[in-house]
């Protein structure tokens, strides 16, 4: 077969990332934009598009020895489609599957159209699901249908597609098919040492046996040698971003020695004044904050802590060792609901402690004073917001807790040591850079960064997304909380007495939360708006209680003061969206009721649940949820049996998929389309693990010139600068 401009029949990857479709023989101008709506531009991206499920042929069943009551896979012919109208308007399709052995009846409900597809399918088809027998004839209802044309061999790959792009599955396998009767070798980007040692097919035999494979032993050594490049490539790029940005910045040193007798005088103080002891996890993620803070290297960490974990009092350390050592800090946070707890909690947490004096600290003048402390938000009066300003200029304003409002270009710090950023994932790329940014090129030295989340990360989704990043993990929870009991109600006899439970609980003298998914009634969504479900549980199931409601579209001084009254425990419950999703600390409020349950993902919903716990008193979650699709029984199912966020996370990960690990800014080229960060644990160790090995030797690559032209072509200044922002 003929190339059109074929230089070598030996190519690079990162040519080929530079190298159109049309430049194969047989892909026109019309046959390009069909795989343009599929997102491939380049040879690279057709040679990567790999299968997104297998059939194996090995397995199938003749259709005539089909057993009924197990599930099997059948390939066969389509014959006779047809659509047939049933009572109440409904459509049902049915075709018959045919093979030498026999055939069987597919029947597909609510799926009108199944009968142009089918009949539209030229070749064979493999048909996945049970078999029954009705009326004494095979029937399958609603199967899983490939068609997979008249490909041989034992696995058939089978491609995603999309309908715009008028594509087959056979189609997109002819074209791959072109690029390997096209080029005889790929270039191995890997360095022949690591693939020795590895022990891994070569990059063009992985390609071709992920998209041809000759067994399953072939197509899972091929699928690893591609998950190892996905991740060691992305590993590879974040190691050398780490390493430019430790190179360039000038770290701010701090006198960061904790429990250290005549060191961390501050510190000590405030740990003394507690009045309970710190959990070995909370002393642990203290311990590696306080290495990097006294470094000469700008310290960048991840916190990660389950909810309720001690996060907050773990960020509050870290701020004091910056005032301790003469410096300021800044907590920013995504709402003014959790900046504006941030800061009762913690000016609470600090009140009795004091400033080094004038011989210690680098801002301080005369006798210790205590540790000043303020607010800024987009609703900060004026005034209030001038006096703000001035105080952090001359230093005597010491930790400042806002939003948004940090990011605006008028602040200036007289020295800004730290910034921590709550729920880090819920800030743009560009506002979370540009507060340091702006800092570093003011005083000449890089503040401390440490992000927190909430959210669970899974620990190799962690070392992925955040490798850049040194990671936290504060185990376990403080002593003295409870397992929160979490109940899902389907039926309406349970929904009753789930708020049957909370009346009871109010009666107790306790508190609890109402949470619904949307603010007004939608069409489109079949969900209790809050603002229509305020007013019926006023009238129906909670008649007769205080009620408040609060969500974000209410202006904050009507939020503040809503929280404000149930803080006072002036509201018996409190109606809300997921405005209260996290940072809210209650310890009265003791039930947690979330309507349409299936509407959330794992993640919030678990951070709900947190809003309960809180105090010594039992406490339960009730997940209301008639839907009945397996993704949604998957998903409350995995609430109501762990509280262990970690153990959530690696659940949605695997309900989720990876998808594109790095955002929406890095669709395409870099997404992990193989690798899997919840199978695939050791590869990501191993592939972080290699790539610093190279990157502590060879920064700038210039000894690894093959994996520095693939880096340059998969991740342009864009890319990269996100990557390092985020």
């Amino acid at each position: 077969m003929e190339v059109k401009s074929l230089v070598s029949a030996v190519v690079r990857l990162d040519e080929l990332t530079r190298l159109s479709v049309q430049e194969l023989s047989g892909i026109g101008p019309s046959r390009a934009r069909a795989l343009e709506a599929l997102g491939v531009q380049s040879v690279y991206d057709l040679v990567t598009y790999f299968p997104r499920r297998y059939i194996d042929r090995s397995r199938q069943v003749a259709i005539g020895e089909a057993v009924p009551g197990e599930q099997v896979l059948l390939v066969g012919r389509i014959m006779d489609a047809r659509r047939i109208p049933t009572r109440g308007g409904r459509v049902l399709v049915e075709a018959q599957l045919v093979d030498a052995s026999g055939k069987v009846t597919l029947t597909f409900f609510g799926q009108p159209y199944r009968a142009k597809q089918l009949a539209s399918i030229d070749g064979e088809v493999a048909v996945f699901g049970r078999v029954e027998l009705f009326r004494r004839r095979r029937q399958m209802t609603n199967p899983l249908v490939d068609p997979i044309g008249d490909k041989t061999g034992a696995i058939v790959g089978l491609y995603s597609l999309r309908e715009a792009s008028g594509l087959t599955s056979a189609d997109i396998a002819r074209a791959i098919a072109q690029v390997f009767s096209t080029y005889s070798e790929f270039v191995d980007v890997l360095p022949p040492s690591l693939r020795g040692f590895l022990g891994m097919y070569d990059v063009y035999q992985a390609f071709w046996q992920l998209h041809f494979p000759a067994n399953e032993a072939a197509r899972q050594a091929a699928r690893r040698r591609v998950a190892f490049d996905e991740l060691f490539l992305l590993q590879l790029k974040l190691a050398q971003l780490r390493a430019e940005r430790e190179a360039a910045a000038v770290a701010t040193v701090h006198d960061a020695h904790p429990l250290v007798p005549g060191k961390a005088r501050l510190v000590e103080e405030f740990l003394a004044g507690l009045p309970y002891e710190l959990t070995v996890g909370q002393l642990s993620a203290i311990g590696e904050i306080a290495k990097d803070m006294s470094s000469d290297r700008a310290m960048h960490r991840l916190l990660q802590g389950d909810v309720g974990s001690g996060k907050t009092l773990v960020s509050v350390v870290a701020m004091l060792f910056a005032v301790q050592s003469g410096h300021q800090a800044v907590l920013v946070a995504p709402t003014e609901v959790l900046a504006e707890q941030h800061y009762r909690s913690i000016t609470s947490l600090i009140a009795e402690t004091k400033t080094p004096d004038a011989s210690t600290g680098r801002l301080f003048a005369g006798m210790p004073r205590p540790v000043s402390i303020d607010l800024l938000t987009g609703s900060t009066p004026a005034a209030r917001r001038r006096k703000l300003l001035g105080e952090l200029r001359d230093g005597s304003l010491d930790i400042v807790i806002g939003t948004h409002a940090l990011f605006n270009d008028e602040l200036q710090f007289a020295s800004l040591g730290l910034v921590v950023v709550d729920e880090q994932h819920r800030f743009g790329v560009e506002q979370r850079s540009a507060l340091t940014d702006r800092v570093t090129a003011q005083q000449g030295s890089s503040p401390d960064t440490l992000v927190m989340t909430a959210t669970p990360i899974p620990r190799t989704a962690a070392m992925t997304v955040y490798g850049d990043l040194d990671v936290s993990i504060i185990e376990g929870l403080p002593p003295g909380r409870r397992p929160i009991e979490t109940q899902w109600a389907r039926s309406p006899l349970e929904v009753a007495e789930t708020f049957a439970l909370l009346r009871q609980q109010v009666a107790l003298g306790h508190q609890g939360y109402v949470v619904c998914p949307v603010v007004d009634e939608s069409t489109k969504l079949q969900v209790r708006a809050v603002t229509d479900e305020f007013e019926r549980l006023q009238a129906a199931e909670l008649a007769g209680l205080r009620l408040g409601l609060i969500h974000g579209k209410m202006p904050s001084k009507a939020k503040e003061e809503v929280m404000t009254a149930f803080r006072g425990q002036e509201i018996d419950v409190l109606v809300a969206t997921t405005v209260i999703e996290v940072g809210v600390d209650i310890p009265n409020a003791t039930v947690m009721i979330i309507e349409d349950a299936d509407r959330f993902g794992i993640a919030q919903l678990h951070q709900l649940r947190g809003r309960v716990g809180r105090g010594a008193e039992q406490s339960y979650c009730c997940l209301l949820s008639e839907a009945d699709s397996e993704v949604a029984r998957a998903r409350i199912g995995a609430l109501v049996a762990s509280e262990d966020g970690f153990a959530l996370a690696e659940v949605d990960l695997a309900l989720r998929g990876e998808g594109t690990v790095l955002g929406g800014r890095q669709a395409g080229r870099t997404d992990l389309k193989v690798a899997s960060l919840s199978q695939d644990r050791e590869l990501v160790l191993e592939a972080r693990q290699h790539a610093r090995a190279i990157i502590a030797e060879d920064r700038t690559l210039e000894r690894h010139p093959r994996l520095r032209a693939m880096m340059q072509a998969l991740f342009g200044e864009d890319e990269a600068d996100f990557l390092l922002r985020s």
